[in-house]
């Protein structure tokens, strides 16, 4: 009986240490930062930031693909980097915004966990914006 009891605990011991392991080694995978950047939706992110646009897109059609399914992203204007919001409840009221993000991204995935979220400005999507004409002055 002695012995089982000890398999047992020593078992347990060792769950235990491999569970705060793992805990840690995620831990660590993640960097904490503050971001500002668009909200917008992937779809349409993604696409201008291949063209090497990182700047905020059409308001309406950010909200309809975000209401049609499609993940929400922080463009980051700074990184030239799109990345997708793990946590998609807390940033839903501000697709489109210019915002502040705190929180911590996961390299492997692009990942941004949002522990919190500031207003800064309403969208100005530069999409639609016809170019300035240069003027001819005599």
């Amino acid at each position: 009986m002695g012995n089982i009891f000890n398999l047992k605990t020593t078992l347990f011991i060792a769950a235990g240490l491999l569970s705060c392991g793992i805990v840690f080694a995620k831990g660590n995978s993640d960097t904490k930062t503050v971001l500002r950047g668009w909200l917008s939706d992937e779809q349409c992110a993604r696409g201008r930031a291949e063209e090497g646009t990182f700047t905020a897109t059409n308001l309406e059609c950010a909200k309809e693909c975000v209401a049609a399914g499609k993940k929400i992203v922080l463009v980051d204007p700074e990184n030239k980097r799109v990345l997708t919001i793990e946590n998609q409840d807390v940033a839903r009221k501000n697709v489109g915004d210019y915002v502040e993000i705190a929180g911590a991204i996961d390299p492997a995935t692009n990942l941004l966990h949002v522990d919190s979220l500031k207003f800064l400005d309403k969208n100005r999507a530069m999409c639609g914006v016809p170019a300035k004409s240069k003027k001819k002055t005599n």
